[in-house]
């Protein structure tokens, strides 16, 4: 399903938010209207939509909503970056979820922003994206816009004062926001071999333990064992926990 919601004649940046729940998407995309350079906000629910949609047309920035209770959200962003490396990506969800901030970044997302970032908090996250109102593309163009390096962002909640309007003096360009890598504390390492990560890799890939085997020139008992092994490491249940898991830590590219 995808809602498009306008503001004024539709000119200036174009933003996209992906979120399973009505709910979520509607209250940013209400927040980012407030936003005077933002031009269009398209609202979208599901991931097949937003997949064949980004292959029409690219936003000038996805926001990508998350759960700490299922990875749909982290799963779509690294499909969207694979498929789209020059899109700015930015992820929402809970501002304690270290794992998705991580994972999400080492694939290539330019920050995090907390569920009820304000129109301010939201604004600073979008231009430390590299987002510039004044050189905005077409609207419906393939080309994603010319990537600025910037540093990846962390948003709390916590804005400095001011006006939410664009310019030089601008809070949104004045002020510093906090690095993902200083405000996320490092999960403890994780070491596995060489075969630990090709059966884990394989795992993410549908593989099943005799596929993985002929692959290896193993037997499936021994992909079994490595397996077990690799579960315990990362201190898993099953193959799913583990994929999960890797992807987060950003084990597997």
């Amino acid at each position: 399903m995808i809602e498009d919601r306008v503001r004024g004649n539709g000119s200036g940046a174009v933003v996209w938010v992906f979120d399973e729940r009505r709910r979520v998407r509607d209250d940013v995309a209400a927040r980012l209207l407030a936003l005077p350079f933002v031009g269009r906000v398209e609202a979208v629910g599901d991931p097949a939509a937003l997949t064949a949609r980004l292959a029409n047309r690219l936003p000038d920035v996805l926001l990508v909503g998350t759960q700490r209770a299922t990875d749909s959200g982290l799963s779509l962003a690294t499909q969207v970056l694979r498929a789209h490396p020059g899109l700015r990506v930015l992820m929402l969800g809970a501002p304690d979820d270290a794992d998705t901030v991580r994972a999400a970044v080492a694939f290539g997302a330019r920050g995090y922003l907390r569920w009820d970032a304000s129109p301010l908090e939201l604004g600073l996250g979008l231009s430390r994206t590299g987002l510039r109102p004044e050189a905005q593309r077409p609207l419906g163009s393939l080309m994603p816009p010319p990537r600025t390096p910037q540093p990846a962002v962390a948003l709390a909640g916590a804005a400095a004062g001011g006006s939410a309007s664009w310019g030089g003096a601008s809070p949104l360009v004045g002020t510093a926001p906090t690095t993902v890598r200083s405000t996320v504390p490092d999960p403890a390492p994780v070491a596995l071999s060489m075969r630990e990560m090709q059966v884990l890799t394989g795992m993410s890939q549908g593989k099943s333990n005799a596929q993985i085997g002929r692959e290896l020139y193993l037997s499936e008992d021994t992909i079994k064992t490595h397996a077990r092994r690799l579960f315990r490491k990362l201190g898993v249940k099953d193959r799913a926990e583990a994929v999960a898991t890797g992807f987060r830590r950003g084990m597997m590219v």
